[in-house]
């Protein structure tokens, strides 16, 4: 399984579910088929570090909150993280945040990734640079419409990182057909919704955690998938209505 974030490739590239007898990868973490943009088009998205090392991505949904996916930092410490805003390229410094609070759902699952979301305290609230916070989608999602994903992640499968963000776009898959396609890989929860054009494009490792965006407001969170923009097999996203109680009680407490 590829999680789609860069870390877990540096790091601890047997926990992405690569076979040995065939030495492929065979669930990924996840930007392919898509173009380079800038941060003054997605002023809410967020690069966070850990320890040093570039990971995930995030949204900034307040100045002091960002949201992202609970795989991206459940085995670390706030002190281990930086959210870094503002930047368009991995190489920039943008605005340096230090965290002092993580927040991951008790029904959160490391292994079926169930509810993987997250939320991400920042020690001061982002007051400078160009950065912008996002609002949610309240509405229900369904298969066509087409949602939009940003990140510095892989430009495809076993590549490397794009040192500058890039977007995509793509329509949401019909939860059945993805549930049969991924049926003995992962099976799909409640938590779950799927997106991508199986071939062509998809989101990669290092995109992991960055928000789904539809019309313009969160829709969902990248989370996992097979390999980057394989046919058959799109990708898996964090549906944030379903998961709008934890957001809304995480962003009370912080």
């Amino acid at each position: 399984m590829f999680l789609k974030c860069v870390l877990y490739l540096l790091i601890a590239p047997w926990l992405l579910g690569v076979n040995a007898s065939t030495n492929t990868s065979e669930v990924d973490e996840r930007i392919v088929g898509g173009q380079l943009t800038t941060i003054s088009s997605v002023p809410y998205m967020v690069q966070i570090w850990n320890r040093g090392v570039f990971s995930c991505g995030g949204a900034l949904i307040s100045r002091n909150s960002v949201l992202t996916a609970a795989h991206c930092v459940e085995d670390g410490r706030p002190s281990d993280f930086t959210v870094v805003t503002g930047a368009t390229k991995l190489t920039e410094t943008g605005v340096r945040s230090k965290v002092s609070k993580l927040l991951i759902p008790k029904g959160y699952d490391s292994y079926s990734l169930h509810m993987d979301v997250a939320m991400i305290k920042l020690t001061t609230p982002i007051t400078k640079g160009s950065a912008k916070t996002i609002s949610f989608y309240n509405g229900t999602l369904s298969a066509g419409m087409e949602v939009q994903v940003s990140g510095w992640g892989l430009t495809k499968e076993n590549g490397s990182v794009s040192p500058q963000i890039r977007t995509v776009k793509f329509p949401i898959i019909k939860k059945s057909t993805c549930a049969k396609q991924y049926q003995y890989e992962l099976p799909l929860t409640s938590t779950m919704f799927c997106a991508g054009t199986p071939g062509s494009k998809d989101s990669c490792s290092g995109d992991s955690g960055g928000p789904v965006i539809y019309k313009g407001l969160v829709c969902g969170i990248v989370s996992f998938g097979v390999g980057c923009a394989r046919k058959g097999y799109p990708g898996v996203y964090t549906d944030t209505k379903v998961s709008r109680t934890f957001i809304v009680g995480a962003a009370k407490k912080l």
